[in-house]
């Protein structure tokens, strides 16, 4: 059903291949070219496209040289596209985020953390100058920080005297850096695939390796799946090619729900009831543990609700018998899933609905972890 990998990564979707989507909006770019700039300076751009959208531009145009794997989230370096020019970085990574549940959450520490290992990573190439102050996430956690505040409070402002409706989406934010010549700009746009609090992935046969694991390596990643990882893409779902069964992400862990009612026909108040339904995962041994999993499965016991760890079947999806699906790291909690794509020459789609217990877990998980007013919003 999916096709092989080899060493070109497949196509990332085009925008045309999603659900068609009414759009208009204002990206807004907030950039320091001096390390002691604290404020940058603000840029303002019309979308009024879908395909004029800043979504990982660069990364889209096929100019990845490596990837960073930091803390479940994905730094892509960049190869400049003039090189003969003096003052275009040699070095450059470009670091994606987004909010969720209406700009109330930002991944604010992966985020920084994922710039700082990238800093760390071209200061050592450049021979370790400058790495007292450029190799440490003191440096790094408040710019980021000041500048998104300050971009996010022009980005709604450029919203509000263009198209006021913007102001209630989530936001996409592009991070893009380097130290010689010294870079850091934050973009702010709209992101229109995803509802609030859900997310779209993709399905790719394989397994995660295991330098995956920790909080950070150079991704050894031969079969390009970590490119694929661009918007609308929060994740690749990897998949058995014998089996068809569906085992974890590559920056996150996947959760099937099933409906499994004691009495049939069932009946819409039965679906409201959290003990009517399975949750299916991959097996304990091979789930990333974190304290988001840990906490979910205190939930689970809690609330009486079985887990399996037999692992989904694919052939279940595209028969619809799943109710629900989602994800879950420590960047954005859990994250139901909308749209699911499949890598084959179909170019399958599956979508999803609202899942009583994925919506009850989600809300879970966010009360436990984001319970406080976010700070610099």
């Amino acid at each position: 059903m999916l096709s092989n990998y080899n060493s070109q990564p497949v196509p990332i979707l085009g925008y045309s291949s999603m659900p068609t989507v009414q759009f208009s909006s204002k990206a807004v770019t907030v950039t320091a070219i001096d390390e002691t700039d604290l404020e940058g300076t603000i840029s303002i751009d019309d979308i009024p496209d879908i395909h004029q959208l800043p979504l990982a531009r660069d990364i889209k145009q096929g100019a990845i040289k490596q990837t960073i794997i930091c803390d479940e989230i994905i730094a892509h370096e960049i190869q400049p596209r003039q090189l003969s020019n003096a003052n275009l970085p040699r070095q450059m990574f470009q670091i994606c985020g987004r909010s969720i549940d209406n700009k109330r959450i930002f991944p604010f520490d992966q985020f920084s953390a994922c710039i700082h290992v990238a800093a760390t990573h071209m200061v050592q190439n450049l021979g370790n100058q400058n790495m007292d102050k450029f190799g440490h996430i003191g440096f790094w956690s408040p710019r980021i920080k000041l500048l998104y505040a300050r971009g996010l409070a022009a980005y709604k402002e450029a919203c509000l005297a263009g198209d006021p409706s913007m102001i209630v989406d989530d936001i996409y934010v592009m991070a893009q850096i380097s130290i010689k010549p010294f870079l850091l700009s934050l973009t702010f746009c709209a992101f229109p695939f995803s509802s609030m609090r859900t997310c779209q992935v993709r399905v790719a046969r394989g397994t995660r390796p295991k330098s995956f694991m920790p909080d950070f390596h150079l991704s050894n990643d031969p079969s390009g799946l970590t490119r694929l990882i661009t918007p609308p893409i929060s994740d690749v779902i990897l998949v058995n090619p014998q089996t068809q069964r569906l085992s974890e992400g590559l920056l996150s862990n996947f959760f099937v729900t099933y409906f499994t009612p004691q009495q049939k026909p069932s009946t819409p108040e039965q679906r409201k009831i959290l003990g009517n339904y399975l949750l299916v995962c991959a097996p304990l041994e091979t789930i990333h543990a974190n304290s988001m999993v840990d906490a979910l499965w205190s939930i689970c016991k809690r609330d009486g609700i079985t887990v399996s760890f037999a692992g989904a079947n694919l052939t279940g999806a595209l028969k619809k018998k799943w109710s629900g699906a989602f994800i879950v790291n420590s960047a954005f909690c859990l994250l139901p899933i909308d749209t699911m794509y499949l890598t084959d020459k179909y170019r399958t789609l599956i979508e999803f609905g609202k899942c009583p217990l994925v919506s009850h877990l989600q809300d879970s998980l966010l009360e436990m972890f984001h319970n406080t007013e976010p700070a610099y919003l």
